[in-house]
């Protein structure tokens, strides 16, 4: 393996510096969405039950208790509750773009890695071809070994740029639809909280209506 490192010249220590740096990349990402996988639908259900019954302290606990983007996005709006609809809406945007973006971060140099590597290993590539044809014109046809460590060095310098890129481009692919279904959950239980809001402060206005002419309540 070493002496193919060495066959492949310079172009492979940046080929190395590549895949680990992509490697780093996979591994912190895989913790990352590991950590953020949670029962959206189960979450969301109990924190609707309890808005529902119009406890939104146990809401807020709940939330604040939680463990993941969901848990977060919900706290960021249920703190806000008495600032009206609005706001909470706001607070749930901001909340859920910051942790998209979390979710993202790292893909981009992911794709990098993947997009770079393939043409670093055809720079090794022509440079090998180079020296064979340097090696061809020096020494002519009789000396076949120059020509041959020239064409050694680009074929490693591919096939070394290959094995960066496909793991790094598969991985990113994977990562991709990962974040998009946790994006998905996260639109799903947020809208799922904005309707168990709107029907609380709904049952809430019903009963004060009730309250205030002398527990009748007329629906026009």
């Amino acid at each position: 393996m070493w002496e193919l490192f060495q066959k492949g010249g310079p172009t492979m220590w940046v080929l190395v510096a590549l895949s680990v740096a992509g490697l780093a990349v996979i591994v912190e990402r895989l913790l990352v969405l590991y950590r953020a996988r949670t029962d959206t639908e189960a979450f969301t259900a109990r924190i609707a039950a309890a808005l529902e019954a119009q406890r939104y302290e146990e809401a807020l606990e709940m939330a604040r208790r939680g463990t993941g983007a969901m848990a977060r996005i919900l706290a960021a709006g249920l703190e806000r509750i008495r600032r009206g609809r609005t706001e909470v809406e706001k607070a749930i945007e901001a909340r859920g773009n910051l942790e998209v973006s979390k979710l993202e971060r790292g893909l981009v140099f992911l794709q990098a890695v993947a997009k770079t590597a393939p043409l670093v290993g055809f720079f090794g590539t022509v440079s090998g071809m180079i020296k064979a044809f340097e090696a061809m014109g020096r020494a002519g046809l009789g000396n076949p070994a120059n020509v041959a460590l020239g064409i050694s060095e680009a074929l490693i310098t591919t096939a070394a740029g290959l094995a960066v890129a496909i793991p790094a481009f598969f991985c990113h692919a994977l990562f991709v639809g990962k974040v998009n279904r946790f994006v998905m959950e996260l639109e799903e239980g947020s809208i799922r909280f904005l309707e168990a809001l709107e029907e609380a402060e709904e049952r809430q206005a019903k009963s004060l209506a009730r309250y205030e002419i002398g527990g009748e309540y007329l629906e026009i």
